[in-house]
């Protein structure tokens, strides 16, 4: 064999396609681009009929190619590969996100023209060894040659493989070149390496060459050092690449091979908590890129495959939205990608399609390597990952480790560290304090010992036209009700993108990467665009994301949306710098009225250290006026000019007006907690504890949270029961306080009602937003349907705790929450003259101020819709014909609590 430079044969572009059986079709009657998938032929077919698809070609090979190797390299097919070069066999492969190689030399002719056959499976037709992997929510799997085809041509010993091992302490190089003599014979081979810039072409190394023998038939490993002079760093600020160039060349032939890899100078590891690149502590701001799943998209053609709609998707768009770092989610991407993330300075965790592992273990370690193999010298590359919301023994312990050693240059989630998933404010409750899902609770979160990464969070997909996805529709009700708009669903995503977003930099989570970017349109999720995918619209819930992104950010700690005309209150801020240099700015801080206009503020000078947080307080006081507002911060980066925003949307109140009653009736509680008696008598109205006797006097009776299990009621039921369907009117607030775990309780009139603790390990959980089943009721004067989020303090705002209500007998209910609304709120059933009501609403602890109620941001105090809840509910029982009407308010006594 003899000499000469590398020849590649670019076999990209229009080839034939035929669907059928094992064996090779006589005729093609379809065309399709490669690199993509089978359904973007030219005359398509309905592809899921097929177990086979062929691909055919034909090229030419020059003359002067002869007597030098060939390879055929395939670098991504699907599901299943075997290859024919005029009419011979030369391979097969079972790998569908790696490359491929075919020695096919021995079957060419030269200076004429060569057939090619490729045939692809389904996915089904895969032995059981095989790393295909899974993916629950991925819609199809369509067969195809969806990565670059080319011919590689060389001398008799070539560069079969290249790793760059950047260390940018000391500017130096380390390269691992494989050499494989292909020849019979042994052969003395002159490795020389060098050093260019990318874009300039410079050098930037002096050459350094190795002489070696290599037997025949045989690779060697030779590793080289080469000094970079005044090494420019790479990052996503300055992407800058450098070219290594390989050549190899014997004693009777100038060159054998040249190879040229692009890398970059750069190094990425973990330091206690944090990730740093480059020995800077660095955040990492992103979301992902479902690519597998995007193939199943109904409008997305050909543009996995277009680099320019690439850039403006990988790099322009999000590098515009404050975004560093995508993970690959569930599969190797189109292999370009990874070129223009480098180009573009975009940091990429690649992760296998494993939704739970698949195959052999000799067939992962195969496949992983290859992968490792033909990504390595990736700079956006920086963290691998094996498996997603999963743990598989053999993956983790044994393979994973092996790996490691192979590129011992770049992470591995699930073993360096760990991904967390809180699906929190939608699928679960607004916020966790324990393990939920596949995620730990945000406090363990918080102190994580190793850096902290929240990849998936937002469950909240909108479709192109801004429609609910299939697990949307699981969720929606439960936080909008039933008669949703469109503006609302919107609207709301965006608002839960900055909520979230700004949570988890609270509690310094060093990568932070809502759901999902890109992906199916149709299906359990959808992407962030609108109308066609080519066009790359973004949503609203883009820029509510880049907002809270942005790098030297502020957020307003708080969850109370309630507030009482007039009142003061002290909030916390958090001014965040994701910069690695210390920056200053002002913070703006104050009150927006509705219309985002200001209405009073103060200045606060702030200086945060690199990669730091500073908290700071600052007093707000309410408007006398009842409305909406927003409470608002401002901070504007004195270096860079750049201004961030966080908003919390509040509503100022009327102190609730006392309900006239019907008349001089008084109210029976039985109450442990001596709250809502305390609060009715601050109110002036006429109550009394319940001593297990009835009077004239008696129009209602409250039951109030572990009362139920008094001896009060428990010894005096049938009186009680008597008086109910006498006419009595029993109130049972807050049942759920005496359940543990569960509590069955006999009512009047035959009702009955079981309160049940419920574990809900993965959705469910407590509810903050409750939804009043007919706004025009009564009992929500006053109320609107925007009340009815979050009362002040406790965990999450809690209004439900996580129990279920199971009534028995004819009722209505009031008020419902969780997912479908299930769960019943408020219930009211008639018992013969009287009724029974049943109320699950959290009041207690948001009628009477406790000390320090105001100093723990999670302590429950006093909220005014619970106030008004619990003041509609005694007039509707009383029966009150003036509802809503005035009653003096002896000391004003609400407005002084």
């Amino acid at each position: 064999m003899k000499g000469g430079s590398r020849t590649i044969i670019d076999l990209n572009g229009e080839w034939e396609l035929q669907p059928g059986l094992e064996t090779a079709p006589g005729e093609f009657s379809h065309r399709v681009q490669v690199p993509s998938v089978v359904d973007c032929a030219t005359s398509s077919y309905e592809w899921r009929d097929f177990d086979y698809h062929w691909y055919r070609k034909s090229f030419v090979v020059s003359d002067s190619e002869k007597g030098r190797a060939a390879f055929l390299r395939i670098e991504q097919s699907m599901f299943g590969t075997a290859v024919w070069v005029n009419g011979n066999f030369a391979g097969e492969s079972i790998s569908c996100y790696t490359s491929q190689e075919y020695r096919i030399e021995p079957f060419l002719n030269y200076g004429s023209q060569n057939r090619i056959l490729i045939r692809v499976g389904q996915r089904s037709a895969l032995p059981a060894e095989s790393a295909v992997g899974k993916d629950q929510e991925r819609r199809s799997f369509i067969p195809g040659i969806w990565g670059d085809v080319k011919v590689v041509c060389t001398g008799v010993v070539r560069v079969k493989l290249v790793q760059t091992l950047p260390r940018v302490g000391e500017s130096i190089l380390d390269v691992n070149v494989w050499l494989e003599n292909i020849g019979e014979t042994p052969r003395e081979v002159k490795l020389t390496a060098q050093v260019t810039e990318k874009v300039s072409g410079k050098s930037a190394s002096d050459p350094i060459s190795e002489k070696s023998r290599l037997e025949a038939l045989s690779e060697m490993k030779l590793s080289l050092s080469l000094p970079v002079a005044s090494a420019k760093l790479w990052s996503p600020e300055s992407p800058f690449l450098y070219v290594f160039t390989a050549t190899v060349s014997g004693d009777t032939v100038d060159l054998f091979d040249e190879h040229r890899v692009v890398f970059g100078m750069r190094e990425f590891e973990i330091r206690g908590s944090d990730f740093l690149l480059n020995g800077k502590t660095i955040y990492l701001r992103g979301s992902n890129i479902a690519f597998h799943r995007f193939l199943s998209d109904g409008d997305r053609r050909l543009l996995p495959w277009n680099e320019k709609w690439i850039r403006k998707a990988l790099v322009d768009i999000p590098k515009e939205h404050n975004f560093n770092f995508f993970r690959a989610h569930l599969g190797h991407m189109y292999n370009r990608w990874y070129d223009i993330a480098d180009e573009g300075g975009i940091l990429l965790q690649d992760e296998w399609q494993f939704w739970g592992a698949t195959g052999s273990k000799e067939q992962i370690t195969e496949e992983f390597s290859d992968w490792l193999k033909d990504n390595w010298n990736h700079p956006s590359i920086v963290i691998w990952d094996a498996l997603n919301e999963s743990s598989d023994s053999v993956v983790q312990d044994e393979i994973i480790p092996d790996m490691k050693k192979l590129d011992p240059t770049r992470l591995w989630e699930s073993h360096d560290f760990f991904e967390d998933h809180p699906y929190i404010y939608s699928l679960g409750p607004v916020l966790i304090d324990r393990k939920f899902g596949y995620t730990r609770s945000l406090e363990d979160i918080r102190n994580s010992e190793r850096p902290s990464q929240v990849n998936e969070y937002l469950w909240w997909w909108l479709d192109k036209d801004n429609r609910p996805s299939e697990l949307t529709r699981k969720v929606v009700t439960r936080w909008l009700g039933s008669d949703y708009s469109h503006s609302e669903l919107v609207e709301h995503q965006s608002f839960l993108a900055s909520e979230l977003t700004e949570l988890f930099r609270r509690l310094d989570v060093k990568c932070i990467q809502p759901f999902v970017y890109l992906s199916a349109n149709e299906g359990p999720t959808s992407h962030w665009f609108v109308g066609d995918i080519a066009e790359l619209k973004a949503k609203p819930v883009l820029a509510a994301i880049g907002k809270a992104f942005e790098p030297f950010g502020v957020s307003i700690e708080l969850w109370d949306r309630h507030f009482f005309e007039g009142e003061t209150r002290r909030l916390t801020i958090y001014v965040f710098n994701d910069y690695p240099d210390e920056s200053d700015g002002i913070v703006k801080a104050g009150l927006k009225d509705s219309s985002h206009k200001w209405l009073i503020s103060e200045d606060i000078p702030v200086r945060v250290d690199g990669s730091g947080t500073l908290k700071k307080t600052f007093d707000i006081t309410f408007p006398t006026s009842p409305g909406d507002y927003f409470i608002a911060v401002e901070v504007l980066n004195s270096r860079t000019g750049r201004m961030s925003v966080s908003e919390k949307v509040c509503r100022v109140y009327a102190t609730p007006l006392v309900p006239a009653l019907p008349d001089t009736r008084g109210i029976s509680l039985l109450d442990p907690s001596g709250e809502v008696q305390g609060f009715l008598a601050f109110c002036g109205l006429p109550v009394i504890s319940f001593d297990g006797s009835f009077d004239s006097t008696i129009s209602l009776l409250m039951i109030v949270g572990r009362g139920i299990l008094d001896d009060s009621f428990s010894a005096n039921r049938k009186d009680i029961f008597r008086w109910v369907e006498d006419g009595g009117i029993l109130i049972i607030i807050q049942p759920e306080q005496g359940a543990a775990p569960r509590l069955e309780i006999e009512l009047p009139a035959g009702l009955s009602m079981t309160v049940e603790a419920r574990e809900d390990r993965d959705q469910g959980g407590y509810d903050s937003y409750v939804i009043a089943s007919e706004n025009l009721h009564p009992l929500w004067d006053g109320i609107e349907k925007a009340d009815l989020r979050m009362f002040n303090g406790g965990y999450g705002g809690e209004m439900v705790p996580q129990s279920d209500l199971i009534f028995r007998g004819k009722h209505e209910v009031l008020a419902r929450s969780g997912l479908g609304l299930a769960r019943p709120v408020v219930v009211h059933a008639a018992a013969g003259r009287g009724s029974v009501v049943v109320n699950s609403l959290e009041i207690v602890g948001r009628l009477l101020p406790k000390e320090g109620s105001y100093d723990d941001l999670y302590a429950p105090r006093p909220d005014p819709v619970a106030m008004k809840f619990l003041l509609n509910l005694v007039a509707l029982c009383s029966r009150a014909s003036s509802r809503g009407t005035a009653r003096p308010n002896p000391g004003e006594a609400i407005a002084k609590l």
